[in-house]
């Protein structure tokens, strides 16, 4: 097969990937599912998601479109999970990244936290990071934090996760 078949048959699934992922974000709930009876609320540009009784952790999550057009790419969760003293970030991307580059995570241009993918299911991959004091002072007083990742192309694509309301929505879910 020569090398511009080749080409032309991982951007032909590329796009299939990037097509197919707004269908995926669709069908996705918001963090605590859609049989959990939740509150929303919004701070800007995060979602906070309670559980209406009381009892369990809140979740802020912000849905982060494609930098060439307006379909959901990634979803980006922070919550408080009870074996960590302290916050974690979740990123959910479709299928298709490279998954050995692992990610990088910088705020305003900062030097990045690197962190592996965690698994990759059916509905995409998924990656967690546990929010060292530093990069959550960072993330409070930033504008944006970048995610930068390697596409199936080998090329690799920033995206940009809006920090407005972040402070807020970090305040109302912190335990």
């Amino acid at each position: 097969m020569s090398n511009r078949s080749t080409r032309f048959l991982c951007l032909a699934g590329l796009l299939s990937l990037l097509a197919l992922a707004p269908h995926a974000f669709a069908q996705q709930t918001p963090p605590g599912g859609a049989d959990a009876d939740v509150t929303t609320e919004q701070f800007r540009d995060w979602e906070v998601v309670c559980p209406s009784e009381g009892g369990g952790n809140c979740t802020m999550y912000q849905v982060v479109n494609h930098p060439e057009g307006d379909q959901p790419l990634m979803q980006v969760v922070v919550t408080y999970p009870p074996q960590l003293d302290g916050p974690a970030m979740t990123f959910l991307l479709p299928l298709g990244v490279h998954l050995a580059s692992g990610l990088q995570l910088s705020v305003d241009g900062v030097e990045p936290a690197q962190f592996p993918y965690q698994a990759c299911l059916q509905q995409g991959c998924r990656a967690d990071l546990p929010v060292e004091p530093a990069l959550l002072q960072a993330l409070r007083s930033g504008s944006t934090a970048t995610l930068s990742l390697i596409d199936p192309r080998g090329d690799r694509m920033d995206l940009d996760i809006s920090l407005m309301g972040f402070t807020d929505a970090q305040g109302r879910i912190a335990r």
